[in-house]
């Protein structure tokens, strides 16, 4: 703080550090950041201050940037708090190797700590690494075991991941249950122990008791969804981006075939397909990155509706959209090995983004992933997505409408764009991966390589609800999973669906 007198600034310092400690301690994230922000740039930079900085944006599911000031200040200060941090936010990005290693160091300041343990063992669970995580977790457990000890609330949920990936499902379920007893379970612990507790009941074939779980869990934070509304929106988007519009719409300079996008509705096989083509030698796949999402949010803010395009979108125009695409397609790049010609982004909303995507991308390709929409409903109701995010998520009917809205824009574009669309429907890539996963990978303009077949080897992290099931070989259980739930959604309407119509 230049022409502030040491002492007077290392007091503004300290006041700062304390206020925002206090309201991250409340759980008052949104303060804590309000006050960070309006600190003067010099002790923004500050070690510690970085340190609450990038706490603050790891609860706010900043984690990227969180990633950047953690970095940061442990360069300043070699103190374990921003590397737990670090490991965390490595850990929530997939980042399998750079969370390990982070929790390396904080071991070295903190032999055996628990922290770094829960950690270590999580991030190995969601790499698909289950018996390496187990003896990370094991030990800690015996040791509250032998002490006739609670588990920490921390250890109990991780270790119950580990009693259903080591199909001890009774084992998991009693524990689960015993977490859910405790009196000082915030409402999103809460929320993921239902789901845990849905999937284990799930499994062992209890599904009257996995649903039951699982309404609970979707009770928490629940937030409502009109179908009617959505519907008009749905609408709203066809109509904006109908062919004629969209010729007077900027158009990217980008010349890439880089960039390739599944779009379609959750748990339809997008984790599946991500990673077969991530096995192709001359693929990769970035997981469900936010960057196209996050320009569709700029230009909806910059939108003008009472403007003909191209004036619409404001400042916005061809030279904008040019650099965008151009960074995006640098910035993957940057997460793939050297050689690679595609790389698909799976991020959810793509769906009602392909229109945008294909000005963007004019040479890009579309991988439209299908699944029958009775199983689309009950994977997602079952799967715990965010609630404020998804709110159809949290009821089989909503689901419903939401799969037809998705099939809506995605007929849309299939008949307004000049990109190609492939039609990927889940039933028949598990039930004829000789025939489909090859399909996909000449429609990419690859040649076919037999590593694609066997994706599950991968050590790659993939973050996503589907984590535990990407990294098993082909099965074909979860198709026609609806049969095991028959008589709970006897009084929902689904729309028609045959994944062989046509051909």
């Amino acid at each position: 703080m230049q022409g502030v007198p040491p002492q007077q600034a290392q007091s503004k310092r300290a006041s700062a550090v304390s206020s925002i400690r206090q309201h991250l301690s409340r759980q008052e994230n949104a303060e804590a950041l309000r006050i960070i922000e309006g600190l003067p740039v010099k002790l923004r930079q500050d070690p510690e201050v970085l340190f609450l900085h990038a706490l603050t944006l790891e609860r706010a599911g900043r984690w990227p940037e969180a990633v950047d000031l953690a970095a940061r200040s442990v360069k300043g200060i070699d103190r374990h708090e921003p590397m737990l941090v670090l490991a965390r936010c490595h850990r929530l990005l997939g980042n399998t190797e750079q969370a390990l290693l982070w929790c390396d160091r904080v071991e070295k300041k903190l032999p055996g700590d628990e922290t770094v343990a829960y950690i270590r063992g999580g991030t190995l669970e969601e790499a698909g690494r289950f018996e390496e995580a187990t003896a990370v977790l094991r030990p800690v457990v015996e040791r509250y075991e032998s002490k006739g000890a609670e588990l920490p609330l921390g250890l109990q949920l991780e270790w119950s991941k580990l009693l259903v990936q080591d199909k001890r499902l009774d084992d998991a379920v009693a524990l689960i249950d015993k977490t859910l007893a405790r009196k000082e379970m915030f409402p999103a612990a809460k929320n993921i122990m239902l789901h845990l507790k849905a999937k284990a009941c799930d499994r062992k074939k209890d599904f009257a008791s996995a649903w039951e779980a699982a309404e609970q869990a979707n009770e928490i934070g629940r937030v409502e969804f009109d179908p009617s509304i959505y519907e008009a929106q749905v609408s709203m988007l066809i109509e904006n981006w109908s062919r004629e519009r969209m010729t007077t719409f900027p158009i990217s300079g980008c010349e890439s075939e880089l960039p390739v996008f599944v779009a379609g509705m959750p748990r339809s096989g997008t984790s599946l397909i991500d990673q077969i083509i991530d096995a192709h030698p001359k693929a990769a796949g970035v997981g469900e990155l936010a960057t196209i999402e996050n320009f569709a949010h700029r230009l909806s803010a910059a939108y003008d509706p009472d403007l003909e395009p191209p004036e619409c979108f404001g400042p916005f125009q061809a030279s904008k959209w040019t650099k965008a695409a151009n960074e995006y397609v640098r910035a993957i790049q940057k997460m793939a090995d050297p050689g690679v010609e595609r790389i698909v982004n799976k991020a959810l909303g793509n769906n009602k983004l392909v229109g945008m995507i294909a000005r963007l991308f004019p040479k890009t390709r579309i991988i439209h992933a299908i699944r029958d929409p009775r199983d689309v409903a009950i994977s997602c109701f079952m799967g715990g997505f965010n609630n404020r995010l998804h709110p159809w998520t949290t009821r089989v009917e909503w689901a419903s409408t939401a799969w037809a809205q998705s099939m809506r824009m995605m007929a849309h574009w299939k008949a307004t764009l000049d990109v190609p669309i492939l039609d990927v429907h889940y039933e028949r890539l598990v039930a004829d991966p000789e025939r489909e996963f090859p399909r996909i990978i000449d429609f990419l303009g690859l040649e076919w390589d037999d590593r694609c077949f066997e994706f599950h080897k991968s050590r790659r992290t993939v973050r996503t609800l589907s984590y535990d099931q990407v990294n098993r070989p082909l099965y074909k259980s979860s198709a026609g999973r609806h049969s095991n739930y028959a008589e709970l959604i006897a009084g929902v309407e689904f729309p028609v669906y045959d994944p062989y119509a046509g051909n």
